[in-house]
């Protein structure tokens, strides 16, 4: 039951969770839960400083402890736990987690690698992974670490024959996105993954930036940006430097910007295709670039990427040095370029003033 427990705490980081709630989730995670074993087990967990327990009027709260210096140990075996059980019946799965483990043993600048909604996406015979790198200021070394990783999984996904995603990211980007307000895939991620590969770096990072006051936010539901309502949509075009004529811009849901470039890909809008060069130019120190080629792969659009950037990078000088990288980086994925309207594109850059 502490396992079970632990499990969803790790994965409500953030959120005050009552001792009702917790019975509820693990009913919901494992099929069953008694409310007064969970209580008792709950209890036994604050006796031994694994959780803590506060009042909130007549309700317990329980969060982690990570005060205990035995926690990461604790957590990183329920993190092995879980990964043996993912694993048990699916021998394809455990080859491509033996290559993974066998290339990424040398690379050092590896911080942990997650494995997100491991049980769903099996199903669907596609693997998704949150790959975290150590913050690093030779700039080179990551470049071709981020190389090394998307060429290693485009080998393992011809060899394999299933469908592989991975979100790169440094540690100052996964921090930013994990407390942002804005709907992001980092805070989804973190709800349902399983940490495969050094799962102890894995918490004990969490640790420590808890620790020093970050307060991370996880979201149980997963953004699908053709689902984006189109109020949220307009909305969050302004936010970024686009705005259009005629509909009335209301206060929505924020949402990053790549998941907005993704929800224009899928109304397929040639009027909504322009704000995206619009937004890359406007924003061009806020774009996650690692971010957009994820989702930009994920949802079958990296090809129309790839063209806006390098036209973004023949038109606007401040995009030059900053697209130069995820422009590589697609190409090095054997991403074939959809060519952008250029002549288009400056006239609308010029329109909004973006030089």
């Amino acid at each position: 039951m502490e396992f079970r427990i632990l499990d969803v705490l790790t994965r409500e980081i953030g959120n005050a969770l009552s001792i009702n709630k917790i019975a509820e989730k693990v009913r919901t995670l494992y099929g069953s839960g008694d409310y007064k074993n969970i209580y008792v087990a709950i209890n036994n967990m604050n006796k031994d400083k694994i959780v803590t327990l506060e009042q909130a009027g007549n309700t317990s709260i329980a969060s982690i402890n990570f005060e205990n210096y035995l926690i990461i140990d604790l957590l990183s075996e329920m993190e092995l736990r879980k990964k043996r059980d993912f694993l048990k019946n699916r021998q394809e799965m455990q080859m491509l987690m033996l290559e993974f483990d066998t290339y990424l043993y040398n690379q050092d600048l590896i911080q942990s690698i997650s494995i997100i909604n491991p049980e769903r996406n099996a199903k669907l015979n596609k693997a998704e992974f949150l790959v975290h790198l150590k913050k690093s200021s030779n700039r080179k070394v990551v470049y071709e670490t981020k190389l090394g990783i998307y060429v290693m999984l485009n080998h393992l996904q011809m060899i394999h024959t299933i469908r592989i995603d991975a979100l790169v990211l440094e540690d100052d980007e996964v921090s930013d996105l994990l407390k942002s307000n804005e709907a992001n895939p980092v805070r989804e991620m973190f709800y349902d993954k399983i940490a495969i590969f050094s799962s102890q770096s894995f918490w004990l990072w969490i640790r420590n930036e808890i620790i020093k006051g970050m307060k991370i936010k996880t979201e149980e539901h997963q953004t699908h940006p053709a689902k984006i309502s189109e109020e949220d949509l307009v909305y969050n075009l302004a936010r970024f430097g686009y705005t259009e004529f005629g509909p009335k811009i209301k206060e929505g849901r924020q949402i990053c910007m790549e998941y907005t470039i993704a929800a224009i890909m899928f109304r397929k809008d040639a009027r909504r295709i322009d704000a995206i060069a619009i937004m890359l130019a406007k924003n061009t120190k806020r774009t996650n670039y690692d971010l957009l080629l994820f989702i930009s792969r994920k949802y079958d659009f990296a090809e129309k990427i790839l063209g806006i950037l390098k036209s973004l990078r023949n038109l606007v000088t401040h995009v030059t040095t900053a697209a130069e990288e995820p422009i590589r980086l697609l190409e090095s994925m054997n991403i074939e370029e959809i060519r952008a309207d250029e002549k288009n594109m400056k006239d609308r850059l010029k329109l909004y003033r973006v030089t």
